[in-house]
């Protein structure tokens, strides 16, 4: 049943038109429902989990603090990319909210890779990252290390990460996570700046190398089905209506993780953050 539409006819064709829009102009008519067939199509197309729930991976080294009480991020770049202050800033809020780390978490903006170094394969920035990561003091004192490289394109991402067990497997005492951030794709569009989208990406990003999502009753593909997480799969009619309002007034972008996403990583869905 369809309430509020009644039966009209436009030369000489019979359709339904909303009864509070029959007065309205014809163009802004169409355009109106041009906006909600959109809608309608992005729904009936949203991402469906994949399967039943089941138990997901999570890198306890990272998350918790019984084998690793502190955080080494160190950050390298290639020429022509530089990682935005303010992103890094909205970026070590997430760190302390979903790390336990009582010995603190230290971020070093590291080297600088020469341009002609970088080749945009994932074999070639893998090997370039086992290269050019110099801090290791985390490591070796009983510390955990993530491990950014900031670059300007690999393929159509603007971000894109390796989790711990496969960067240890390509390369004996790396012991890290490396997250590749693609600032060639991450351009200010009017008041939603590049610094909200990194940081948008950097948590993103940061969220598959702890495990997420490996759960199938709430990921599809490694992403979350649900829209209004982190670590939802980019931007389609799902997204751009919830965030509608908050992206246009404020450039609001996700950077925090839904509870589905924080089951997977804490049991009590209760991150360190929550518990201070």
């Amino acid at each position: 049943m369809i309430l509020g539409l009644e039966a009209g006819r436009v030369q000489g064709t019979e359709r339904c038109i909303p009864a509070n829009l029959r007065r309205m102009a014809p163009s802004r008519h169409l355009g109106l429902l041009a906006v909600a067939l959109f809608l309608c199509a992005g729904c009936a197309s949203l991402p469906r989990p994949s399967g039943p729930e089941a138990p997901a991976w999570r890198d306890e080294r990272v998350l918790d603090s019984t084998d690793a009480d502190r955080l080494l991020v160190e950050i390298d770049r290639v020429a022509g990319t530089e990682p935005r202050p303010r992103a890094l800033r909205l970026f070590m809020e997430r760190l302390r909210f979903y790390t336990d780390k009582p010995g603190g978490i230290e971020v070093v903006v590291d080297d600088v890779i020469a341009a002609d170094r970088y080749e945009p394969d994932s074999i070639s920035i893998r090997r370039l990252a086992r290269r050019v990561r110099s801090q290791r003091r985390a490591g070796q004192s009983g510390g955990a290390t993530l491990h950014i490289l900031y670059a300007p394109e690999y393929l159509r991402y603007r971000g894109y990460a390796w989790a711990r067990p496969v960067m240890v497997k390509t390369a004996a005492g790396y012991d890290a996570a490396l997250v590749l951030v693609l600032q060639d794709r991450l351009r200010s569009i009017l008041w939603i700046t590049g610094a909200r989208q990194e940081a948008s990406v950097l948590t993103h990003e940061f969220g598959h190398t702890l495990g997420l999502v490996n759960d199938p009753s709430h990921g599809m593909n490694g992403h979350c089905t649900n829209a209004w997480c982190s670590m939802y799969d980019g931007v389609d009619a799902a997204t751009a209506f919830l965030y509608f309002f908050p992206t246009l007034f404020t450039g609001y972008l996700p950077v925090s993780f839904c509870g589905d996403c924080l089951a997977d990583l804490y049991p009590d869905r209760v991150p360190p953050g929550r518990r201070r």
